[in-house]
């Protein structure tokens, strides 16, 4: 009898962030534990750290722990529910399809070129002004979109996830920024030239990244990095010869699903609304395409209710990266990991020192993705440095947005990035090798702009 040979898998997702669950008990052990004291707003007080006896999380706690987890995130689940849902039903109703193939038949092989750089600027514009998690549900249309172009996973994914994702990181408008101003002490907005030019920068790099490798692997499949070239399920191909006319029910599907994030973001900015409005407008919105693409009740329900199931690994993968970040501050080893990396870069000197607070958050960003958790603990100790050092709270509040967003696409302990490997049944390890170099270069980018916004004493007002 023939031995099989065994194959060594890189991992799935699950099995990461339950190895990263066991690595965070570990932690627990070995880290010291402690703690800063917080005043009465919930923030930091500077130079008061202090060591405190250990609170190990063992295995089974950490096991006990995963029911808290998982519900502590309803809301999160709700939101992907009916925004998944909402997308379902403009992908069943052959919206997209339509789209893809009046783009293809119109501009023929001129159609990448133009169709990927559209699709970057509109879910950077997304992102970057209204960025929310849900977004991530747009991969299912990149799915669609790389299965008539003839593209791969890894660029079916990459072509509406990096641009509104990178666009969460430099976003002018978006919540983190707000928070870090409003707790650096500096105006809302503040700083909006400086802040639109690197958006557009980035924009544009991650449109011609997009792209580069699109065109690449439809001259040659061999480069593929996912190694598999996506068709139709029929193992037909588009037909470009005959002529696609453009629906205008399929135009105002797609505009439908802008809409709820376009008003969410105005509502939000004016009202402070909170996902549940977000969550209201969604499920309308897809009740409103239903009534668009004329389907009965009992198909518009089936099609909803798909796209909502399909959202329920994801639901679970989202948990248990929660139980992470839970094992870690049950343990009391988030503020000592901070304190160390504060003392470093308190003698690295003014000019290099904001690097260095943009590549600790960049790295801190790694354990814990969550950037509004990471503010109320991180803004606190910065500031103080930052003056010390002659560090504008501009500058600062640029070092964390980058750093909190530039390794939300790398990250396992992301529950978004494990949102699209899952919609895209991509490998995580195809994935780090189209994301890696990308993330390299921008953060890469990004510290010699720190550098520059801090040697010329940007303040933005």
């Amino acid at each position: 009898m023939e031995k099989k040979k065994t194959k060594l898998a890189f991992p799935h997702v699950m099995v990461l962030l339950i190895g990263l669950i066991v690595l965070a008990c570990i932690l627990s052990y070995v880290v010291p534990a402690g703690q800063y004291d917080f005043d009465e707003k919930g923030y930091v007080i500077a130079d008061s750290f202090h060591y405190v006896e250990n609170t190990p999380v063992n295995l089974w706690q950490a096991v006990i722990k995963l029911t808290g987890s998982i519900a502590s995130m309803g809301t999160t689940y709700a939101l992907l529910f009916v925004i998944g849902g909402m997308v379902a039903v403009l992908i069943s109703s052959g919206a997209v399809e339509n789209i893809v193939d009046w783009c293809l038949y119109r501009f023929q092989d001129k159609s990448l070129v133009i169709l990927i750089p559209i699709i970057s600027v509109l879910m950077s514009l997304l992102g970057g002004l209204a960025g929310q998690d849900s977004l991530i549900t747009f991969v299912a249309c990149g799915m669609l979109l790389a299965r008539r172009t003839k593209l791969d996973r890894v660029a079916g994914m990459a072509i509406f996830y990096l641009p509104y994702i990178t666009a969460q990181a430099i976003g002018p408008t978006v919540l983190m920024i707000l928070m870090c101003q409003q707790m650096s002490g500096i105006p809302a907005l503040s700083g909006l030239p400086v802040r639109i030019v690197l958006w557009v920068l980035f924009t544009v790099f991650v449109a011609w990244y997009n792209t580069r490798y699109a065109l690449k692997i439809t001259k040659d499949p061999s480069k593929s990095i996912d190694g598999e070239i996506l068709t139709l399920e029929d193992g037909q191909s588009v037909d470009l010869s005959k002529p696609v006319d453009l629906k205008k029910s399929s135009v105002l599907g797609m505009l439908m699903m802008i809409v709820p994030f376009v008003i969410y973001a105005i509502g939000s900015a004016k009202a402070g609304w909170g996902f549940e409005y977000l969550i209201g407008i969604g499920f309308l919105d897809a009740v409103i395409l239903g009534l668009v693409f004329r389907f009965s009740p009992n198909d518009w329900s089936r099609r909803f209710c798909k796209g909502a199931a399909d959202m329920g690994p994801v639901c679970l993968l989202i948990g248990f990266s929660k139980l992470i970040s839970v094992v870690l501050a049950d343990g009391q080893i988030i503020n000592t990991i901070a304190h160390a990396a504060l003392l470093l870069i308190q003698s690295m000197g003014s000019g290099f020192s904001a690097i260095g607070m943009f590549l600790f958050t960049t790295l801190f960003n790694l354990m814990m993705p969550s950037g509004p958790a990471k503010v109320p603990l991180l803004m606190p100790l910065f500031t103080p440095v930052a003056d010390i050092l002659g560090i504008t709270r501009q500058v600062l509040c640029t070092c964390y947005q980058l750093g909190d967003g530039l390794t939300n696409f790398l990250t396992p302990v992301s529950s978004v990035l494990a949102t699209g490997l899952i919609l895209s049944n991509t490998k995580y390890s195809k994935w780090l090798r189209y994301a890696v170099p990308y993330a390299l270069t921008l953060i890469c980018f990004s510290a010699v702009c720190i550098f520059v916004l801090n040697t010329l004493g940007w303040t933005g007002f």
